[in-house]
């Protein structure tokens, strides 16, 4: 099922441009709001029935303070409509703006050649101080780690919602008690709403208000095919779920980007679709 919305090459320009620029644009109702309630839905019926509603494998460092959030790793092993989610669509255009390879040679420019690091749902209870995604910054738009993030719900300054501060990602570093924040913007999203976002954009999230609940969001970083992999896709992902996808899709869940444990296979890091 085709759940994302299509978008015009001006459109995908645009956002390109603003992330190049602010290093985070919006795709507004990327997801229609009846098919967002859905996959919110579908997020519950997840965490509770197949995840039993309870606790994941938390991260390390600054991040490890949400480990008692609700979150599901890893949900396009759960569900084959996420996994289509995640693997296909426009937004996936604007990302192969950024972290398409123009060396690689033996994928058309037009289809990606990087790779899904990650794909959470995760409901933000718990509030996270400006931070970057990725352990190796430097100075200038240049990137090979992007993030986005689907809201399931109202998801906005209230209830955990995403925080921005504009142009940090062209400066290398990472923040601190001394990061000047008086030109922090609040990314506020309604349902269907997607943020796409370098990974070295200073970024937070909001506590949640009393009176306001946290909400269902779909955390995915994508990067560049040369990179270690967060997780093993190819052999977490059951064949008749990966028998299929498309040769694009392969490439995103990172097929055609496996060394081989053969000894006499070709020295090749690139592969393609052969």
């Amino acid at each position: 099922m085709n759940f994302t919305s299509t978008l015009s090459e001006d459109s995908i320009k645009t956002h390109c441009q603003n992330i190049e620029s602010d290093g985070y644009s919006v795709i507004k109702g990327y997801v229609d709001l009846a098919n967002a309630a859905k996959l919110n839905a579908l997020a519950d019926d997840i965490f509770i029935t197949k995840r039993g509603g309870g606790l994941t494998a938390a991260p390390v460092g600054r991040q490890k303070v949400i480990a008692n959030d609700p979150i599901v790793s890893n949900v396009l092993y759960y569900n084959e409509e996420f996994l289509n989610l995640v693997t296909s669509g426009d937004h996936l255009k604007v990302y192969q703006w950024f972290l398409n390879d123009r060396y690689y040679g033996l994928i058309d420019q037009s289809n990606p050649n990087f790779m899904l690091a990650q794909c959470n749902l995760r409901k933000g209870a718990t509030a996270i101080d400006y931070h970057i995604d990725v352990r190796m910054n430097f100075e200038g738009p240049q990137t090979w780690s992007m993030q986005g993030i689907l809201a399931l719900d109202h998801r906005n300054r209230y209830n955990g919602g995403l925080k921005v501060i504009p142009g940090s990602h062209r400066q290398s570093g990472f923040p601190s008690d001394k990061t000047d924040k008086s030109s922090e913007i609040f990314v506020d999203l309604e349902p269907g709403d997607m943020a796409i976002f370098h990974s070295t954009l200073f970024h937070a999230t909001t506590p949640v208000t009393e009176g306001y609940d946290p909400t269902w969001g779909l955390l995915l970083t994508y990067r560049s095919w040369w990179c270690k992999p967060q997780y093993d896709y190819v052999r977490m992902l059951p064949a008749e779920m990966t028998d299929k996808l498309t040769n694009a899709q392969k490439t995103l869940i990172g097929f055609h980007s496996l060394p081989p444990s053969n000894p006499e296979a070709s020295p090749s890091l690139r592969i393609g679709y052969a």
